[in-house]
């Protein structure tokens, strides 16, 4: 991961293309730094080779992470010949003088040619690569009093690497601070910005370009007016003396080694001190020294923009979720720099001597959102195209390409093979309404939902007049001039929707609500069954705190062979084999027992709920499989399955106009379209993988008539979401001229064309994973096979092993979610603080090694190799994955919380 030392520059050298002088600029940065005094006030000595050689400067390390070609030629040949003070490596060497990756094959094929069968080379995986080189920049900040690291890379900014990987997205994990040598060749102004912007892309910052002066073709000036308008970043046009004097380019290279050797330190000397009278624009004054001022004080500047962050965030931000007066010191603020893979470069402010970045596992996936790691150049790269085709333009009676196929692809409208396996909407959804976040696509999601309900079930005055004639306290339709009846919904409890007012109003009273006054909880919350791993086994329970339900559903729904009596609101704990039996719907609908305890207490609450009570409802609203917020509760998928049908099969109960009403005796007739009451699916924390399967529809066997997608649609890099709608929902709205008629909600960014675009490479990264290796081999852990039944990328073993520990109460695993639930002796919940202990100590509590995190480290070593940032969900831990996250970050992982768990026993 990234690095940053207060006693230690680093910087990588990049070049906009081959043969423009990057490894002179390297070497002349090296003399450089070794010869320029620290104090800033102190004139640059003007020969350089002695100031180098008393070490007037600082102490320089050199690295050259691959060469190819001939050992004499190599840059590291250079820099010991013409900087002999600099501490020099070259990790990676190849003969043959070509790209990495061809030279890598070339000595494949020669050796076997050859017969030297099994000693062909093998080449570096890519974490290979950058964990050399990371613990190349360890050693040498370990060693360094006052110093300076350059890592020259090879070729331009995407030559390639060993692997065949470009360079810049190779050594993206360490996004060192870099020096771009532009070209100063007829075309170097168009390579030179294009490499900046793919450095750019990348992530990278870059702090100076240097480039040799060009008279002919006013490069130098050229650029260095474009990067100071445009991006502030430095131009330096530097040269050295050739044969006759003149400041440019390093002299041609002479065949005699000795006068070679002359003209060159010569040239140095020059290109160093700068030009004593620069003749044009084209060159600038003080030469490398001026650039090595420059360095110097950006990397002052960074470290000290680092650790003013936390404070000035503290007096400025408002944070989500956050009680600030808990967040007492700056050492609590989590200051990220950057983030790569599924880990954050966060600043140390422990005090520690060792890199003041440190590689911080992001245990919630940046709070649920991320899914391919932090920043994929492949999303990176569809943002900015988007971004620079349309920016954003307004959706109302318009379309773009990237809205429309993804909807094509949402709904799988035109999309050949199409099923819920890889499109969400497949088979039931025939429109999508883009929104921009998870709470927004539900407030769609109710008002369509509601209204529908209304449209079939609602009460209408029996003529215009006697509309005309309802004032405010005598609606329509109702006797006695009745308040007109209020529309709620059915969910169940612990659910969680957003935050804003509406999707507030879906969900029960709780932690989130009970200080907004305007919330009004318009619903009834069934308790729902969990699931649990304890004991060494599979259990779904009914956990219930309202003692009168709970008596209720003992006496008229519970067999005798369930019920185990009055305890703690316990009302059944049924066991069962594996994960795999629990989450096969299909065949516990036609064999479970609890079947008939869940339809008939289920029909019995709907039947109290509407004709004792006279309730109106108009939506059941679910969090299929997993209800994330409430406590990453792993709801019985039964459960959910039967309260779906039943509400279908209860249109006698919904249709009530005038309760208290006995429903009619005889069935109505089946309609087309949604059944019972509209069922919405908020997915925004369980559908797209997130679990496993595409959608957890595949699961409970059944389909929403409206859907809520958000968060993993975009990958993490853009905030948008959707709301998926059948043709019934859609209908509703949409026979009428009238616009009052229309559902009337919008977004300024409605379809947003970057939004879209992210969307559509994302699930087109999703769509290559689903038949990786590394997904089958996690299938296989959970015992299922090409993506049936229900699997995890955490392990079975670790899960198991978890549940066994003393303070653990249960433990579950799917898709990207670990949870484990500590026993906690207070109320447990969201209140809780049974986690926040340890939570602290995965975050703090081990000392991070240097180098690419996702080296496995075997089981008895004492030293982890990255610390967790995770989020406590009360007496929850909770960890997240990515959908592509390396095994060994996994493994580790596990390994890493069952040791802090283990310890606060």
């Amino acid at each position: 991961m990234a690095h940053l030392y207060p006693h230690l520059r680093l910087h990588q050298v990049f070049g906009a293309n081959t043969d423009v002088g990057k490894t002179i600029f390297t070497t002349a940065l090296c003399l450089a730094s070794s010869a320029l005094p620290l104090s800033a006030t102190t004139t640059p000595p003007t020969d350089v080779f002695s100031a180098a050689a008393q070490g007037q400067g600082e102490q320089v390390h050199y690295l050259k992470p691959v060469s190819t070609g001939a050992l004499t030629d190599s840059d590291d040949v250079h820099i010991a010949r013409h900087s002999p003070s600099t501490r020099y490596k070259t990790l990676y060497r190849f003969s043959e003088p070509v790209s990495p990756h061809l030279a890598v094959e070339l000595e494949r094929r020669a050796r076997l040619a050859e017969r030297e069968v099994g000693q062909e080379p093998s080449p570096p995986t890519d974490e290979e690569f950058v964990r050399d080189v990371g613990r190349w920049i360890h050693a040498a900040a370990a060693e360094t009093g006052q110093g300076v690291a350059y890592v020259e890379t090879a070729g331009g900014v995407h030559s390639p690497g060993p692997s065949g990987l470009s360079q810049s997205h190779l050594l993206r994990p360490l996004r060192l601070p870099t020096v771009l040598i532009g070209s100063a060749e007829l075309g170097g102004i168009s390579t030179t910005r294009s490499a900046y912007e793919s450095l750019l892309v990348a992530g990278y910052d870059v702090e100076a370009v240097l480039l040799f002066p060009s008279e002919r073709y006013g490069n130098v000036e050229y650029l260095r007016r474009f990067f100071a308008e445009e991006h502030g970043v430095p131009v330096f046009g530097l040269g050295g003396p050739n044969a006759e004097g003149v400041y440019g380019p390093p002299p041609t290279r002479n065949l005699d080694n000795a006068a070679d050797r002359a003209a060159m330190m010569q040239f140095y000397r020059g290109l160093v001190a700068g030009h004593p009278d620069p003749p044009s624009a084209e060159h600038d004054e003080g030469g490398v020294y001026s650039v090595i001022r420059h360095l110097r004080a950006k990397h002052a500047a960074r470290i000290a923009n680092l650790g003013s962050m936390a404070q000035r965030t503290r007096d400025t931000v408002w944070w989500p979720f956050t009680q600030h007066q808990l967040t007492r010191t700056n050492k609590e603020v989590n200051v990220i720099d950057s983030a790569h893979g599924d880990f954050f470069a966060t600043l140390d402010q422990r005090g520690s001597a060792k890199s003041l970045l440190q590689p911080v596992l992001d245990g919630s996936a940046s709070w649920w959102t991320q899914c391919l790691g932090h920043a994929p150049q492949r999303l990176v790269l569809a943002a900015a195209h988007a971004a620079g085709r349309y920016g954003h333009v307004l959706f109302p009676n318009g379309t773009h390409e990237p809205a429309l196929q993804l909807a094509e692809v949402l709904t799988g409208k035109g999309v050949e093979g199409a099923s819920l396996e890889s499109n969400p909407g497949s088979g039931w959804a025939d429109r999508v309404f883009f929104s921009d976040d998870g709470s927004t696509g539900m407030e769609v999601a109710l008002k369509m939902a509601l209204q529908s309900a209304i449209t079939r079930y609602g009460n209408k005055a029996s003529s215009e007049k006697a509309a005309e004639k309802a004032k405010p306290g005598q609606q329509a339709g109702y006797r006695g001039g009745r308040a007109k009846q209020e529309w709620e919904v059915l969910g169940l409890k612990g659910s969680y929707h957003g935050d804003t007012i509406g999707a507030m109003d879906a969900c029960e009273p709780s932690v989130y609500s009970e200080a907004v006054h305007w919330y009004r909880g318009r619903g009834f919350w069934f308790d729902a069954p969990t699931v649990e791993v304890r004991n060494g086994g599979v259990v779904v329970s009914l956990q219930v705190a309202d003692q009168d339900v709970a008596d209720r559903m003992r006496a008229r729904h519970l067999p005798a062979s369930l019920a185990i009596g009055k305890k703690d609101g316990l009302i059944f704990e049924h066991s069962y084999a594996s994960m795999q039996e629990v989450y096969d719907v299909e065949s516990r609908l036609r064999s479970d027992p609890l079947v008939e305890v869940y339809r008939t207490s289920i029909r019995d609450q709907l039947r109290m709920l509407t004709v004792e009570q006279g309730r109106k409802f108009g939506a059941l609203v679910l969090e299929p499989l997993v209800m994330g917020a409430g406590g990453m509760v792993f709801v019985d998928p039964l459960y959910q399955r039967v309260l779906i049908d039943v509400c279908r099969a209860s249109e006698d109960l919904f249709s009530l106009s005038d309760a208290p009403l006995t429903p009619p005796s005889t069935p109505l007739k089946e309609r087309e379209g949604w059944q019972g009451i509209p069922v919405i699916f908020d997915e925004v924390f369980a559908g797209l993988y997130r679990l496993g399967p595409c959608t957890p529809a595949t699961v409970l066997g059944v389909t929403p008539d409206i859907s809520v997608l958000a968060k993993i649609l975009t990958g993490g890099m853009v905030p948008m979401s959707v709301t998926l709608a059948s043709s019934s929902i859609f209908d509703v709205f949409n026979k009428s001229d009238s616009k009052v008629d229309a559902l009337l909600h919008g977004h300024s960014y409605t379809a947003h064309p970057i939004g879209c675009a992210v969307a559509l490479e994302t699930l087109k990264a999703i769509s290559e994973l689903r038949t990786s290796p590394a997904w089958q081999a996690c299938q296989s852990d959970w015992s299922t096979s090409e993506g049936a039944g229900v699997w995890s990328f955490w392990s079975k073993e670790a899960v198991e092993r978890f549940a066994a520990l003393d303070n653990v109460d249960h433990a579950i695993a799917m898709g990207c979610v670990l949870k484990v639930t500590l026993k906690d002796t207070g109320s447990g919940g969201y209140t809780s603080t049974a986690s926040v202990d340890i939570l602290k100590k995965l975050r703090y509590g081990s000392s991070a090694e240097q180098g690419h995190p996702s080296v496995p480290v075997e089981e008895g070593e004492e030293k982890l190799p990255y610390n967790v940032h995770a989020r406590p969900l009360g007496n929850v831990i909770y960890l997240m994955s990515s959908l592509n996250s390396p095994k060994e970050v996994l493994r580790l992982s596990e390994r890493v919380l069952y040791r802090a768990i283990e310890e606060a026993q």
